[in-house]
């Protein structure tokens, strides 16, 4: 009797560790899983004067992952290049480059990443919208005028448009892999705007 018993209690005791084993495994995996950053693209850095140039003016402030989040013509790049000469990092009060390295570096991003790439798709972890990063009316239609307006006159009929906030997301991060100037950290506050208003 003692016999046939023992056996029943140590399957029931293995199933009860694998279990307990399970639950405390899975959260743990699922909360890796979760904060797991997102993927981004590889981009070689290139040879010859070219390297140069992005070690010297770019590399300080990003990585060249970034430039595979876009696909823009010449006239695109260009102007991304004067964004990025104004722009703040924390470490660095915007990039220098001069006139002939410009033209190095923009020959290189076209033909790499221009209008007939795939940009790779960018994901990114959802910002929340606070009372400090919410954009006022008149700051918001400022935003959405500079960035939208040269292509699509007049704006009445997209922000007629009505979307959710995932496909505003969808549409903002497109947008601005062709070179619509928004900054990443605006497309939050742009979208909250966009579907309150």
């Amino acid at each position: 009797m003692v016999s046939v018993a023992r056996p029943r209690l140590n399957a029931a005791y293995r199933w009860l560790v694998i279990v307990v084993v399970f639950a405390g495994v899975w959260p743990a995996h699922a909360q890796f899983e979760a904060n797991r950053r997102p993927p981004r693209p590889e981009v070689t850095l290139p040879d010859g004067p070219v390297r140069e140039i992005i070690r010297s003016s770019c590399s300080a402030c990003h990585g060249i992952d970034e430039y595979g989040y876009y696909s823009m013509d010449r006239d695109a790049w260009s102007a991304l290049i004067d964004r990025m000469e104004t722009a703040t990092s924390g470490l660095l009060e915007g990039t220098e480059i001069d006139d002939a390295d410009r033209e190095i570096l923009l020959d290189w991003l076209v033909a790499e990443f221009g209008p007939d790439s795939e940009p790779f798709e960018r994901q990114y972890v959802v910002r929340e919208v606070t009372d400090a990063t919410r954009l006022s009316d008149d700051r918001a239609m400022e935003r959405f005028s500079e960035a939208c307006e040269s292509c699509h006159s007049p704006l009445d009929r997209i922000l007629s448009t009505e979307l959710d906030e995932d496909q505003w997301r969808s549409t903002l991060t497109g947008k601005i892999a062709t070179g619509t100037p928004i900054l990443v950290d605006e497309v939050d506050p742009l979208i909250d705007w966009l579907t309150i208003r």
